[in-house]
């Protein structure tokens, strides 16, 4: 039996949006394709940048995704920080996050994705806002992998 190869460790920042109706907002995405794994939803968000707090690489990656601008300030502290390993689909390798989450909510807001990076066009295949209980009565697959049981926890299921 061959020794799983760890590839990296990601860190990443992100933010549950929540509208009016507390709706979470979710993407629908797949990792790089060398990873294979099939689509889950999850916040918006990425990669911490070299020398970038994790409440500025959060509102960087919201706008890039959603074009909603919001200052690092509003933020306050995470409501979720997770971590976790994800295997690869060639059953080798893998590797490890760590999700640095925040919570904002909003009012009628329709998301621009006109700031995609190239990655992001590539990899988000759709976005939508969900009721949290449909999100949980979905078989749909989430990410972090903790998400389900926090979600669960917030409206006291």
């Amino acid at each position: 039996m061959s020794e799983k190869i760890h590839v990296k460790h990601r860190e990443t920042a992100r933010i549950m949006l929540f509208d009016e109706q507390n709706r979470i907002f979710l993407l629908k995405t797949h990792f790089d394709p060398e990873v294979g794994l099939t689509p889950r939803w999850l916040t918006p968000g990425g990669g911490i940048d070299v020398g970038e707090s994790t409440p500025d690489a959060a509102v960087r990656e919201l706008l890039e995704e959603t074009g909603l601008v919001i200052e690092p300030e509003v933020l306050g502290e995470p409501v979720l920080v997770a971590s976790g390993r994800w295997d690869w689909a060639d059953g080798l390798s893998y590797h490890t996050y760590k999700d640095t989450i925040y919570e904002y909510r909003v009012s009628n807001f329709e998301p621009d994705t006109s700031g995609f990076t190239p990655d992001e066009i590539r990899d988000i295949l759709e976005y939508r806002w969900w009721t949290i209980e449909e999100l949980l009565a979905s078989d749909e697959a989430l990410a972090p992998h903790d998400l389900k049981d926090w979600l669960k926890a917030r409206i006291g299921a």
